[in-house]
């Protein structure tokens, strides 16, 4: 069975969280989401209405040590630094086996590249439901090199009922956009890395099945809900320009959306030095 996207991850500072930019609010709906078990992040979210969401996430408090223990702790602000995808069988243990077995092929493909065994998290929200998942993240195998935050997903596997996590079908009003979003079109990871991008090509044969539209470095990523537009989200690689992508930059996620209003971009910043732009593309 073939994992389907989760969410994307969006690292912002705590002092932005509650003040995001009008040009990210006044595209995409914002709700709360609530503290992280640990206390060490918080979220909001925008949720669409095929299932998926951004989660916009920052880091409570200046525990430096707290902070770095964490997966996204060395991670920049301002970015989207990391996605999820998960599996949704009818029992804990059908997933649990499931992912097992993936985690088995991804570890033997030859890529070098792995998952840890999942290990349970949760939150509760501002209204006091308790969530709990459990998550993996990927690995360098030994011997092998360790990749950036991001370019493989990592794993988000509900123990509690996934919509009290994700209430995009139960509240359908907050999956809805001024920009008209209705979900997740694309993930790009842009790697400066030709051999990065050769371990990532053999882990992703593994993982996801190569796009039906011919392009050589693209995979079909289903969404938790089958979208009316009948479209399903790609997961792409696309080699960085070294030249063009800034000091210390060797690999960024870019996100778009599909929409039932007119194809545009959508950008700006959340920290200085670092632009984002979501692509719109229209399925009206």
């Amino acid at each position: 069975m073939a994992p389907k996207l989760d969410h994307i991850v969006l690292l912002v500072p705590h002092a932005v969280l509650s003040t995001l930019p009008t040009w990210l609010t006044g595209a995409l709906t914002v709700v709360p989401g609530g503290q992280h078990a640990g206390g060490v992040t918080e979220n909001q979210l925008v949720l669409f209405q095929d299932g998926v969401y951004v989660e916009i996430i920052a880091f409570v408090g200046d525990d430096a040590k707290k902070r770095e223990a964490h997966r996204w702790g060395r991670q920049p602000e301002g970015h989207f630094v990391d996605w999820a995808v998960s599996l949704d069988k009818p029992t804990q243990k059908e997933n649990d086996d499931a992912f097992a077995e993936i985690q088995k092929r991804v570890a033997a493909a030859g890529a070098g590249l792995g998952y840890h065994d999942l290990v349970d998290g949760g939150r509760t929200t501002p209204d006091g439901v308790v969530l709990q998942w459990a998550t993996a993240s990927p690995v360098a195998l030994p011997g092998h090199g360790a990749v950036s935050g991001g370019l493989l997903p990592f794993w988000c596997i509900d123990r509690t009922d996934r919509t009290l996590r994700v209430p995009y079908a139960t509240r359908p009003e907050l999956a809805q956009h001024p920009s008209q979003a209705v979900g997740v079109a694309g993930v790009t990871l842009h790697v400066a890395d030709a051999a990065v991008v050769d371990r990532l090509r053999t882990a992703y044969d593994v993982l996801l099945t190569r796009s039906g539209d011919g392009a050589e470095d693209a995979w079909d990523v289903a969404a938790p809900e089958t979208p009316s537009h009948g479209q399903t989200a790609t997961l792409s690689i696309a080699v960085l320009d070294r030249t063009t992508a800034g000091p210390g930059i060797h690999s960024w996620i870019e996100l778009a959306l599909f929409t039932t209003g007119p194809a545009k971009i959508v950008g700006g910043h959340i920290v200085d030095g670092w632009r984002i732009d979501i692509r719109l593309e229209s399925v009206a």
